[in-house]
């Protein structure tokens, strides 16, 4: 079967669609949000009291000290498995607090 010219990827309508409306940050925001724990594990989702994507930055609220430290050092592997899970391009930096 031939493809029309007009016809276009799933995908790419959705993209256009959140972008005309404005809905980009939200959708990719929750979407961080719903997938933490599979991307984080148990163990960082259970110490997670919240996650933030606000202009390309992740914050990352944690209620352990001694898991800051030890995340503090894996910054660029979080931004990296996001961008490969969700959306390339979409955590240029990781913020932990």
């Amino acid at each position: 079967m031939k493809r029309k010219d007009n016809e276009e990827p799933l995908g790419a309508v959705i993209d256009r669609l959140l972008k005309a409306y404005g809905l980009e940050d939200g959708y990719y925001a929750a979407a961080v949000i719903t997938h933490w724990e599979k991307m984080m594990g148990a163990a960082v989702a259970r110490r997670t009291k919240e996650v933030r994507l606000e202009d390309g930055k992740l914050i990352i609220f944690l209620d352990s000290a001694t898991l800051r430290q030890e995340l503090s050092y894996a910054g660029e592997k979080i931004a990296a498995r996001i961008n490969r899970e969700i959306m390339p391009g979409l955590v240029k930096e990781v913020e932990l607090r």
